[in-house]
C-alpha cells in the first residue's frame, strides 16, 4: 500500500468539506425560499384582511346612511337612531327603548348593533 502524501490528504479533506458545505447551503437556501414564499402568502392574506376591514367600514357607513337618512322625511328616523344610541350608552335595554320609542324590538336591536359597530370603528381609528 502506498502512503498518501500529506498535501494530497489536506487538499482532499478541504475539497470534501467544501462539497459538504455546498450541500448544506443548498438545503438551507431551499428552506429559506419556502419560508419566504409562506411569508409572502401571509402578507397577501393580511392585505386582504385590511381591504376587507376597509370595505366593512365603508359598508357600515353606507348602511348607516341608508338607515338613518334614506329619503325625505328621514329626520324622524335619524332622531330614533340618535335616541337609541344615547339610551344604549346610558344602559337602557332594548325592550325599554322599543317601548319608549314605539318601535319593534328587532328594529331597536339592529340600531343598537349599528351604533355599537359605529362606535367600535371610531375607537379603532383613534
Amino acid at each position: 500500500m502506498v502512503p498518501w502524501p500529506v498535501p494530497v490528504i489536506i487538499v482532499g479533506s478541504v475539497a470534501l468539506l467544501a462539497l459538504l458545505l455546498n450541500i448544506r447551503q443548498a438545503v438551507v437556501m431551499r428552506k429559506l425560499k419556502g419560508e419566504m414564499a409562506n411569508m409572502r402568502l401571509h402578507l397577501e392574506e393580511l392585505k386582504g384582511v385590511k381591504e376587507e376591514k376597509s370595505n366593512f367600514s365603508s359598508a357600515l357607513n353606507e348602511v348607516e346612511r341608508n338607515t338613518v337618512a334614506p329619503h325625505e322625511g328621514s329626520g324622524r328616523q335619524s332622531e330614533k337612531y340618535r335616541y337609541v344610541a344615547s339610551l344604549t350608552e346610558q344602559g337602557v335595554d332594548a325592550k325599554e327603548i322599543a317601548a319608549a320609542l314605539q318601535m319593534a324590538p328587532a328594529e331597536v336591536e339592529q340600531l343598537i348593533q349599528l351604533a355599537r359597530l359605529k362606535q367600535a370603528t371610531k375607537a379603532a381609528k383613534h
